[in-house]
């Protein structure tokens, strides 16, 4: 099938956070936070993540991300974070004993943990945050124990005077919803999906397309099931640009849809219908709002929420709220759908 460039999936585990506190913390006893100190840090300190004491235990990862890691807690710019910032994620103990874990400090503040394991085998370790968020956006701690795998958790922080929120507040899930001639269809991912993920592209060199959205994980799609995915262009001087300057180019605004997206500013929309029939063109089941007569009068697209986020790889992206309206129109025929009540949360990446 044809996607909305040539789409490169972003793997969902490097994006979600799991919204459960486990209680279960198994068999080991854990310091509190006032027993780590002022500063929080536990054996040793220094740039990187630190590990001490006599028990011998690893991480549990899944891919890039850290197990079964959740994240709890009020993480606001500018406030000291509280007794309830906390990180809790499976270990794998393989010799008793005590224990001290701390991450590495990221944007003001960092997490970190003392306990004494009594038992081998998986147990659930808790680690506090410590600190002062210095800015709002979601961001990655690297966990990696002894030469056991690196895996990463996001912690989302919400901008200073909001109220506080939650290291959940992050998007949690990714999704699109709307009704496209009179039926609605709605692609909600979460931490547990498996058929579908977040999509990410980008086209051009120093004038740059880019393209985020729902994706089938593995292709091709099948009937019954949809993607969708929504490009926005051009931003220019793209080899030079800085982070701040991708992030701004997805501020919250109401933005034109583009009849050609390689050659003028806009917004287009693509969306791959349920038939499960591309045709011999590759292209039957595709719709696209720069395609067919290309007309998106009374049509509008506005961003209300763009949300940075570096991945466990250093890799950089935003992600994005949005909210349209718009005339699809089939890649082959021409033919013509009406898409009302549009809403997503996709990423979009920068390269």
């Amino acid at each position: 099938m044809v996607r909305l460039f040539n789409s490169q999936k972003f793997s969902l585990i490097h994006l979600l956070v799991f919204l459960l506190l486990l209680g279960n913390i198994g068999c080991q006893k854990e310091m509190s936070k006032d027993t780590l100190g002022a500063g929080g840090v536990v054996g040793g300190g220094g740039g990187g993540n630190t590990t001490g004491g006599t028990a011998v235990f690893t991480l549990e990862p899944a891919g890039s991300r850290c197990s079964d890691a959740a994240v709890t807690g009020i993480f606001e710019a500018g406030t000291t974070l509280g007794a309830d910032a906390l990180i809790t994620v499976t270990v794998n103990v393989t010799k008793i004993g005590d224990w001290t874990y701390a991450t590495a400090a990221t944007n003001g503040f960092s997490f970190a943990g003392a306990g004494n394991f009594t038992a081998t085998g998986l147990q659930v370790i808790t680690l506090m945050g410590v600190g002062k968020p210095t800015r709002s956006g979601i961001f990655s701690f690297h966990l990696k124990i002894g030469t056991g795998a690196d895996c990463a958790v996001a912690v989302g922080v919400v901008p200073a005077g909001t109220g506080g929120g939650t290291g959940g507040n992050t998007p949690n899930s990714f999704y699109y919803k709307a009704t496209i001639d009179g039926t609605n269809y709605n692609v909600n991912i979460t931490a547990t999906t498996t058929d579908y993920e977040p999509g990410v592209s980008m086209g051009g060199s120093d004038d740059v397309v880019f393209g985020g959205g729902i994706t089938w994980a593995n292709p091709p799609l099948p009937a019954g099931k949809t993607e969708f995915g929504i490009t926005k262009g051009i931003m220019h001087q793209y080899m030079s640009a800085t982070t701040a300057q991708f992030k701004a180019f997805f501020k919250p605004a109401t933005y034109l849809y583009t009849a050609d997206a390689s050659a003028t500013d806009g917004i287009t929309i693509s969306w791959t219908d349920p038939s499960g029939n591309a045709g011999t063109s590759g292209t039957d089941n595709i719709w696209n709002s720069d395609a067919g007569s290309k007309d998106q009068t009374n049509s509008a697209f506005t961003i209300l929420s763009n949300t940075e986020y570096i991945d466990v790889a250093g890799d950089y992206y935003v992600i994005v709220k949005a909210q349209f309206n718009c005339n699809l129109y089939n890649v082959t025929t021409g033919a013509k759908k009406v898409l009302t009540n549009g809403e997503a949360v996709v990423a979009f990446g920068m390269f």
